[in-house]
């Protein structure tokens, strides 16, 4: 990696990691199986700048390259958990209107939690990977599956 915020950068791929080990994510395999499906894997760097434009957070995801995969046999059905805007808007007029205080919350891995029902390999991107070839599991869901 060539960039003058090198170990910004390496602290964060190390964060990334351990996030995806803290809610079990994947398992590490020793070998795929023959016939097995095996998706790529990139991470994705982003800076987050303040009104200045100074950086203040750096931040990377690891991701798998969801345009390779084939449906009904990669998945099979598609599902995004986004509140629909006329929902917030809903929600932002009642507490108006009852005097009541909004917070905003950031979470930080909000679609990693549900569980595939699809058997899927995935080689770690560099950078995330323990190792050169690193071959995982998936059991929860990553973003770009």
């Amino acid at each position: 990696m060539q960039s003058r915020y090198k170990q910004q950068w390496i602290k964060e791929l190390a964060e990334e990691r351990q996030s995806l080990v803290d809610r079990e994510v994947f398992e590490v395999v020793d070998k795929l199986l023959p016939g097995a499906k095996l998706l790529e894997s990139k991470v994705v760097y982003k800076q987050k700048k303040n009104s200045q434009g100074l950086i203040v957070r750096f931040k990377c995801r690891c991701t798998a390259k969801g345009y390779s995969q084939i449906e009904f046999v990669h998945f099979y059905d598609t599902f995004a958990s986004v509140a629909a805007g006329s929902y917030v808007c809903t929600v932002i007029a009642y507490a108006h209107g009852h005097g009541m205080q909004m917070r905003h919350l950031d979470v930080k891995t909000a679609f990693l939690y549900p569980k595939l029902r699809e058997e899927l390999y995935m080689k770690m991107p560099e950078g995330i990977a323990a190792y050169d070839g690193e071959v995982v599991l998936l059991i929860r869901s990553i973003y770009g599956t």
